[in-house]
């Protein structure tokens, strides 16, 4: 494993939030009704626009109150989002490669949303605490690691 994503690793913290989220697909076509919406939703909330669908992560509460009218294609309840609480630099490479490849050894799927400088993951509710046990580890194991090198510096760039 690069050294960098080790040390990033090791000092990642694991937020599991509380909230049950809900994942919707929206046809194109409800874009306009749904922004018009968007102001009512609260974090943790993800909206993204792609050519073929709109796509909405929010609390399964909210869904229920500001979606209501909204055509949706798909709904998928029972998510929660694990944020990896580190700051990431946009040039870090590898760094969730290590983390989805850890889950997937461990049966875990998930899907990542990224921010800015940091990823989050969405599980499924039954899966929580065995992400969070998974992710706990890797940290573990990545300090024992870190401790061996000797001190990174920061790079900027862009890029992740």
């Amino acid at each position: 494993m690069d050294r960098r994503v080790a040390q990033l690793l090791a000092r990642t913290r694991v937020v599991v939030h509380q909230e049950p989220l809900v994942w919707v697909s929206l046809p194109p076509t409800e874009r306009g009704r749904l922004q018009r919406r968007a102001h009512r939703f609260h974090s943790p909330f993800c909206l993204t626009f792609a050519p073929h669908e709109v796509s909405l992560v929010c609390r399964e509460v909210e869904w229920d109150q500001v979606g209501r009218g909204l055509r949706a294609r798909a709904v998928q309840r029972g998510y929660r989002m694990i944020t990896l609480d580190v700051e990431l630099d946009p040039d870090v490479v590898g760094y969730l490669r290590v983390v989805t490849e850890r889950l997937a050894q461990a049966g875990v799927s998930v899907s990542v949303v990224s921010t800015f400088h940091r990823d989050h993951l969405l599980v499924h509710e039954q899966d929580v605490a065995r992400t969070q046990a998974v992710l706990e580890v890797l940290a573990q194991e990545c300090a024992g690691m870190a401790a061996l090198e000797e001190p990174l510096e920061p790079r900027g760039g862009s890029g992740r």
